[in-house]
């Protein structure tokens, strides 16, 4: 597929689309919540998990979004199917694990029971419903779900829209990157004091990367970046990697992450001495010629072999990449409260039984950030904790993600300040305003 060209742009060149500001209500306003929870929660489609997640029937994912619970489960003929995780019987949360292996679903309430199609297969004591029980009709309501980019979608509105239409600019930008053969090496989620769209911004724009996280000048060029919005509040970034940051000068050595970089691929960093100019190019051609063992490396271009690209599916999920690894990157909204919400954070690697074959992720971190303990399945125990654990350093998403941590919640309180009215935007946070008019949008129409 040809990927359709962006609506606009922003990197050397000054942005092509128009920057709008707005005020702070959609942070803080309850009204607000339930205007974007019935305008766009209700009617997005929404990654939930990966596909490796529900391969064998039995296999079931609850995914919880905002009021919602959501059973993702592979029934015994294979499909994999989306239901409301609420027992039709008085209400009650029908599943509470985060994933597992079933032959059923039994409330634990009064012990009605579930097929892993949704269908309703027992129910004690059927005699005394005076009005009967229709099994065919008292089964677990049905989610739009359908698989695209290595994940299963859903969406709570029946009427939607096909999900390769709504992925349409999407698909040909990323399908090459083969996520659905990747492997789940660390599953995260962290609670935050602010609203979902305040993350959403802070990994939106690069504005403030300079000065929160000075290690990136190290292997990442934000300085050279490139932004695109598309049409649907979707957006794209690219920043050249294998590289130090052009604003400032050019080491002498390879920095440490340029190094190991380097070593990954077999080359010798002292040879680059005076040359680190030449590290991006060299990293380039390593890759290429490892296409006879590895084909999958000839679906990238030479830019997209290095570089660091992150792409934003409106609304909510973030997929940073390269050829080695993907970071889904996912915000939720919290039940009830705008002032709170839901990061995660799902890592991938296409290698990640092989020290020969692992290359460096775009990441800061020295040290590989992977779960200690598996399940039975070889699934990555899912971690869960609060902002406040980051904090304390009792927990973390990388130095990256845990710098932005430490700022966010700030954020929100001060959004509640007599003296902040709204947002003010720069050009290099395009996407920021990009996104908020596709939300603006859906949430006016909607009213």
């Amino acid at each position: 597929m040809n990927a359709k060209q962006p609506l606009s742009q922003q990197g050397r060149e000054a942005y092509s689309g128009r920057i709008k500001n707005f005020s702070k209500e959609r942070y803080i306003s309850g009204d607000w919540y339930e205007r974007e929870w019935r305008a766009m929660w209700s009617k997005s489609w929404i990654a939930a998990v990966h596909v490796s997640d529900v391969t064998d029937p039995g296999d079931y994912v609850v995914f919880d979004l905002g009021r919602e619970s959501i059973l993702l489960t592979c029934n015994g003929d294979g499909a994999v199917q989306a239901f409301y995780n609420v027992c039709q019987h008085r209400g009650v949360r029908l599943v509470d694990d985060h994933s597992g292996h079933t032959e059923n679903f039994r409330c634990p309430y009064h012990s009605w029971r579930y097929g892993t199609d949704g269908d309703l297969i027992y129910a004690p004591h059927q005699e005394g419903f005076q009005e009967g029980l229709p099994a065919e009709r008292i089964c677990l309501p049905k989610v739009r779900c359908e698989a695209a980019l290595g994940f299963y979608w859903i969406n709570l509105d029946p009427d939607a829209e096909p999900l390769d239409t709504f992925l349409k600019d999407m698909l040909p930008i990323m399908a090459h990157y083969e996520f659905e053969n990747l492997t789940l090496v660390q599953d995260q989620t962290v609670s935050i004091n602010c609203n979902w769209k305040a993350v959403l911004d802070n990994f939106s724009e690069l504005y403030h990367v300079h000065y929160l996280h000075p290690q990136h000048r190290r292997f990442v060029d934000c300085t050279e970046s490139l932004s695109e919005c598309y049409e649907g509040g979707h957006t794209r970034v690219w920043v050249p990697g294998a590289k130090t940051d052009s604003l400032f000068s050019t080491p002498d050595k390879p920095t440490d992450l340029l190094t190991m970089q380097l070593q990954s691929l077999g080359l010798d960093p002292a040879q680059y001495e005076g040359k680190v100019d030449e590290i991006q190019a060299a990293i380039r051609v390593a890759k290429r010629a490892l296409e006879d063992q590895e084909p999958y490396y000839g679906n990238f271009s030479d830019e997209e072999l290095t570089d660091v690209i992150q792409t934003n599916v409106f609304p909510n999920a973030i997929l940073t990449y390269q050829p080695e690894m993907l970071w889904l990157l996912r915000l939720r909204p919290h039940a009830t409260d705008p002032n709170q919400c839901y990061l995660d954070k799902l890592s991938f690697e296409r290698f990640p039984n092989s020290d020969e074959q692992r290359f460096l992720e775009g990441t800061d971190n020295l040290k590989e950030k992977r779960s200690e303990s598996t399940s039975q399945s070889g699934r990555p125990e899912w971690e869960s904790f609060d902002y406040s654990d980051v904090i304390a350093g009792n927990a973390t998403m990388t130095d990256t993600i845990d710098q932005d941590l430490s700022l966010l919640a700030h954020a929100q309180r001060g959004m509640h300040s007599e003296g902040f009215e709204g947002c003010h935007l720069n050009e290099i946070e395009c996407r920021v305003s990009h996104f908020h008019e596709q939300l603006e949008m859906l949430v006016t129409h909607n009213d």
